[in-house]
């Protein structure tokens, strides 16, 4: 399939985006509930949060797709605390790593005990 995108204006593509987004949400086979082996990530995304009367809004910033908003329980609140204080805990500093960052970089997550990295 070639889709010619090339002249959408921004909000044109927002549009289109959303739309497919929720279009491919219908679709079988549903997207995996297991996250994949390998990703592409933002390295340290803008972010926000606030509590709701039931947990919390989170929401990260995606260069392309914009601000993606997740309603967490208030148990998965503090699930995530305390992986997020774990991994903390076993963070290396910046002199520890031989290579800086990219923008954006190809990654393996840790789903062991949990792997090391920044939390903002």
């Amino acid at each position: 399939m070639n889709i010619d995108i090339s002249n959408l204006s921004a909000a044109e593509l927002d549009e289109l985006i959303t739309r497919a987004a929720a279009r491919r949400a219908t679709l079988e086979p549903a997207q995996s509930l297991q996250p994949p082996q390998q990703t592409e990530a933002i390295v340290n995304p803008s972010w926000h949060t606030s509590p709701l009367p039931n947990g919390v809004l989170f929401m990260l910033r995606h260069p392309g797709l914009g601000w993606l908003g997740f309603a967490l329980p208030h148990e998965h609140r503090v699930h995530l605390t305390s992986l997020w204080l774990h991994q903390s805990l076993l963070f290396r500093s910046a002199e520890a790593t031989a290579e800086p960052a990219a923008p954006v970089a190809a990654i393996a997550p840790d789903f062991g005990t949990g792997g090391s990295g920044t939390m903002h």
